[in-house]
């Protein structure tokens, strides 16, 4: 039996009013969150990403759809699910410099939730930190300094070390290891991975880069313009995928294998203004496969093989 999901977004978009028009951020993007599964979402700059786990975290409104927790809206919660909610899903930001503050020792950091909701004692709340600390590979001593004493990696473990003092259910991980450099990545990938391993944990993995999110998920949705473009199995989408968008962030990303012949391109051209999205499908501008039902109708997100694909020409069998 499929466990219940944590999280689900339903039909979620988000429009900013700003001088000019109206800015599609999002538009009816939908998933689910289940424990133990690990969601990645793919796609460059500007695509939504950051907007999606905002609406999830309730940091923002959506225009129109809406955000679930165990079944239930999130606006519609009693006080006790507001606080099962806060508990089980946490953020661990992009940017450890800026969400960690600088004038808190580590100890405040990590246990300040756990004394603003009540949920631990100061006693239980010193205890935890200490726990998590060590589960995160930092000595129990560290709670008494300051961010400013710790790198850069070490202080993206210190915020892994919050989020997980809560005993979450869902982690919302957005772009966690974009500002540290590719050995201090490594590592902090694979300490994020081995703590969803021991605890069960559900991840959504906000990232650019398609190689890291096929060796973290197990699924993978692409996002191009506020829109879902593509989603499948990581496995599939890495190696095999659909839409032309999907293939161009693969060649973008560094390869395994250098020598390995790359068949596809990088997206060609500039992102196209989310305030006067092109007709048809959104990436015709930027797809060399682009046809004429390609510039005149906007694809629907129809199955196609293990997942779902929003293409004229991937359904035709043309790619």
């Amino acid at each position: 039996m499929t466990p219940a999901p944590i999280l689900e977004a339903r039909d979620l978009s988000r429009t900013f009013r700003v001088r000019g028009g109206n800015l599609h951020a999002l538009s009816e993007v939908s998933l689910s969150c289940s424990p133990g599964r690990s969601i990645g979402i793919v796609g460059e700059s500007g695509c939504g990403k950051t907007t999606l786990n905002r609406l999830l975290l309730q940091l923002d409104r959506p225009t129109s759809g809406e955000v679930l927790f165990r079944g239930v809206p999130l606006p519609r919660l009693d006080t006790a699910g507001r606080h099962a909610y806060r508990r089980a899903v946490q953020p661990v930001f992009q940017n450890p410099y800026s969400s960690l503050s600088p004038r808190m020792r580590v100890r405040n950091i990590i246990a300040e939730p756990l004394l603003a909701t009540g949920t631990a004692t100061r006693a239980e709340a010193w205890r935890r930190v200490d726990e998590v600390l060590e589960q995160v590979g930092l000595s129990a001593r560290a709670g008494d300094r300051v961010p400013s004493e710790f790198s850069g990696g070490q202080r993206q473990r210190i915020a892994i070390a919050r989020a997980l003092a809560s005993r979450p259910e869902l982690l919302l991980l957005d772009e966690p290891v974009s500002s540290q450099d590719i050995s201090i990545q490594a590592q902090i990938l694979n300490l994020l991975k081995d703590l969803r391993a021991e605890y069960g944990l559900a991840t959504l993995f906000v990232s650019h880069n398609l190689a890291t999110v096929r060796f973290m998920c197990d699924e993978v949705v692409v996002i191009y313009l506020g829109r879902i473009v593509e989603r499948g199995p990581a496995a599939r989408i890495c190696t095999a995928p659909q839409h032309p968008y999907t293939r161009a962030l693969l060649a973008a990303a560094l390869p395994a294998d250098p020598d390995a012949h790359a068949d596809t391109t990088p997206p060609m051209g500039e992102l196209p203004s989310p305030l006067s999205p092109p007709p048809g499908c959104p990436y015709n501008p930027r797809c060399p496969h682009a046809r004429d039902i390609c510039r005149a109708e906007r694809p629907a997100l129809a199955s196609r093989h293990d997942g779902l694909v929003a293409c004229h020409v991937a359904h035709e069998g043309g790619i």
